[in-house]
């Protein structure tokens, strides 16, 4: 792991998760982070920018590399049983970049956690914690074998579940409030497959004004978080599955 805000981030959500921390000599922000690193009882070494390239293979580590444990994904069981009135699950992300950006909209915009496919889907990597921007230490994240399976529990745990889709017939003022709901996000250019697609119990689209067809899926997953939330009132006079 590398760059300033996943190092510091995880340092504060899951210090345990980290084994070893470098820093560049001089840095400000990469001393800040060397100090709190020694105050978690952590080995820290200070070393040249060259050394950290080298770690960091190449990447903008911004003076501060980190040597950490193997993301520890959360049980779906366990992400469903928090309750958080809204959830994110994503139907073959490919793009670490992508996923990185979701899972920091997610976290920004007040998810309660993500679910993402074991196969043909980005995990969680060094380069999707870095584009998260530390969002990965606060965020529950499941990798389910079958997602069309984790939706089925969702629904059983009173979530109705809300599928972005480009082709949708309504938009998301078109949601009536919802106790609880979680936001299906499709793969860049395919989409939502058809199974994963038929478990929504809603299908919207996000009206497009512009000469281009199509938003970014990490843009369009922000916006679908955002207006989501605007559906889910804080407490009461919302749907609920039961």
């Amino acid at each position: 792991m590398c760059g300033v805000n996943p190092v510091r981030e995880t340092l504060r959500a899951a210090p345990t998760t980290i084994r070893r921390v470098w820093a560049a000599r001089g840095a400000r922000a990469a001393e800040e982070i060397a100090a709190a690193a020694r105050a978690a009882g952590l080995p820290v070494e200070t070393t040249e920018t060259a050394t950290l390239d080298e770690l960091s293979g190449g990447a903008h580590h911004q003076g501060v590399v980190a040597e950490t444990a193997p993301f520890a994904y959360t049980a779906v069981e366990d992400v469903l049983a928090r309750g958080a009135p809204i959830l994110i699950a994503l139907d073959g992300i490919n793009d670490p970049q992508n996923l990185g950006a979701i899972m920091r909209s997610a976290e920004v915009l007040g998810a309660g956690g993500l679910l993402l496919p074991r196969d043909r889907a980005a995990p969680v990597t060094a380069a999707a914690i870095r584009a998260s921007s530390g969002a990965s230490a606060h965020l529950p994240v499941a990798q389910v074998v079958n997602l069309v399976r984790a939706l089925g529990l969702a629904k059983e745990q009173g979530y109705w579940i809300v599928a972005l889709d480009s082709g949708g017939t309504s938009v998301f003022t078109d949601l009536p409030p919802l106790e609880r709901a979680l936001l299906i996000v499709g793969g860049e250019g395919g989409g939502l497959r058809r199974l994963v697609a038929e478990t929504a119990d809603f299908r919207v689209r996000i009206p497009v004004h512009g000469r281009v067809e199509s938003l970014n899926v990490s843009a369009a997953a922000a916006i679908g978080i955002h207006a989501l939330r605007e559906r889910v009132p804080p407490a009461g006079g919302a749907r609920s599955r039961s």
